[in-house]
């Protein structure tokens, strides 16, 4: 997939977690819902200033849209600040799932730490 087409659909993506339509967002955009529509269908490119708008309306970080999610968090070893910039691109159901996970698997290892 490339970029436009991973900008499209987190536009779509991060429109229907806000709970907008394309006629919502447009308005706030101050563009038409025909005119946002080629934005999520890929077929004109979105500007800089419009994706910064975007991120501000839908509270998400521009990384969400073009899947750099490299967060620099000194002090965290590489695979750690892999995780943390891919988790920065999920929905909130999807965080919610892996941390769980983490954290059973957190539980497991310590409860095997016990034992030895």
């Amino acid at each position: 997939m490339g970029i436009r087409q991973l900008v499209s659909a987190r536009l779509r993506q991060a429109r229907e977690e806000a709970g907008l339509s394309q006629e919502d967002l447009a308005t706030r955009l101050g563009m038409t819902q025909v005119g946002y529509s080629g934005l999520e269908r890929g077929r004109t490119l979105i500007s800089l200033e419009t994706l910064a708008e975007v991120c501000r309306i839908v509270s998400k970080p521009i990384t969400f849209f073009t899947g750099m999610g490299q967060v620099e968090v000194q002090g965290l070893a590489p695979a750690t600040r892999e995780l943390v910039g891919i988790m920065e691109n999920l929905p909130e159901r999807e965080k919610q799932a892996i941390l769980g996970y983490a954290r059973f698997v957190a539980q497991e290892g310590a409860k095997e730490l016990e034992k030895k």
